[in-house]
């Protein structure tokens, strides 16, 4: 039984492992949206009152470039957090299999615990008994 309990944590372990790797990816993600409008924004900053027109134009561009970048982001995003869930569900249900063989490891140990007891209390009473057969 203890040869599944392990292999049950060990897998329990590699889908932890996967569902961070997962959730470093929806974070590196996120990470890229948050550059992205920060960018944007420092754009604006800079060249707000800027008033040449080719100036102006170089400017649309490249936010017109930015939102591209932003739309192909939050599909990567999506389908990285639907992986992740997935992901999550997997330690979800290696978690649950671990704590089944775990109780069942913990309710065999009580069992053979009181099975001990009651063999220790009947030697205990065969002893007893055979010293007063001697008497």
């Amino acid at each position: 039984m203890q040869k599944i309990l392990d292999l049950r944590i060990f897998e329990k372990r590699q889908a932890e492992m996967e569902l961070g790797k997962a959730n470093a990816e929806v974070a590196r993600i996120q990470g890229e949206l948050e550059s992205i409008a920060k960018r944007k924004v420092s754009t604006i900053k800079n060249f707000d009152t800027n008033t040449d027109f080719l100036i102006q134009a170089e400017i649309q561009s490249f936010f017109f470039m930015l939102e591209q970048k932003k739309e192909k982001f939050l599909e990567e995003l999506a389908t990285a957090q639907i992986a992740a869930d997935e992901k999550r569900e997997v330690v979800r249900q290696a978690m649950q299999k671990v704590k089944v063989l775990e109780k069942l490891k913990e309710n065999k140990f009580r069992q053979w615990k009181k099975d001990s007891l009651k063999a220790e209390e009947l030697a205990a009473d065969d002893i007893v008994t055979a010293r007063k057969n001697l008497l």
